[in-house]
């Protein structure tokens, strides 16, 4: 006759078994998880840095020099025109 010390054992390992395998199927399937988030950080970081590369690209000073020039009117600043804010002063109360 089966005593009810056996039956317990025999359902506390069938417990214990259970027990693994999903402990076992969700670390595998953390593991997957985890593998495509870095496969996922690494294509952004290529991202970031295309991306900086393409900012050092497009605001290179001669390319910006350019479009001042062709799209602004805008020319070179000069040494005579730069002016002291007392000589702008001077001009303003000169007339009036």
């Amino acid at each position: 006759m089966i005593r009810i010390t056996h039956i317990l054992i025999l359902i506390s390992v069938l417990g214990v078994i259970v027990f693994n395998y999903e402990t076992k199927n969700n670390y595998h399937l953390k593991e997957k998880e985890i593998s495509k988030l870095k496969n996922l950080i690494s294509e952004k970081k290529q991202n970031i840095k295309l991306i900086k590369a393409e900012l050092a690209y497009l605001s290179r000073p001669e390319r910006l020099q350019l479009i001042a020039e062709e799209k602004f009117n805008m020319k070179e600043i000069l040494p005579t025109d730069i002016w002291n804010i007392n000589d702008i002063s001077k001009l303003y109360f000169e007339k009036n």
